[in-house]
């Protein structure tokens, strides 16, 4: 996460959680200053029982949103600093772009500053990788998960 000139008053570490399909992960803590650098792969894993038609999966993950925090533990119970929030399925994929490379590796995001953070908004550099992968249950019922 780059944030170009800004200085955290606080100095307490900061983390970043991610909230997607339901499930919350966090990473491990870093110290308070600007770049932050997160060498971590989160790994989110849904089954969907119901699903047959990959359709009804898109329509599912239009409905789910994912959600990215930046918090620094300024007690008592952390500071929000920024959030980001978009539905999952434009999350994990991304409309193409006009530029060279892989799907999802190397994407940016504005992050949306929260009131309490000053300066400017930060950016967040990840990837996705996503696998959709379909398995037959003991009913004999073809799913996708």
């Amino acid at each position: 996460i780059t944030c170009p000139g800004v200085l955290l008053k606080d100095k307490e570490e900061l983390y970043l959680s991610v909230s997607v399909l339901g499930q919350y992960k966090k990473t491990q803590c870093v110290p308070a200053a600007f770049p932050l650098f997160f060498q971590e792969k989160l790994v989110f894993e849904k089954a969907f029982a119901d699903v047959v038609d990959p359709g009804d999966l898109v329509e599912l993950l239009e409905l789910d949103t994912a959600v990215l925090e930046l918090i620094q533990l300024v007690p008592p119970v952390g500071k929000i600093l920024a959030t980001y929030e978009e539905n999952t399925r434009d999350f994990l994929f991304p409309d193409p772009k006009l530029t060279c490379g892989h799907h999802g590796l190397d994407r940016e995001i504005l992050m949306k500053r929260s009131s309490s953070f000053t300066g400017i908004a930060p950016k967040l550099r990840f990837s996705t990788s996503s696998l959709i992968t379909e398995s037959l249950l003991s009913s004999g019922r073809s799913h996708i998960q």
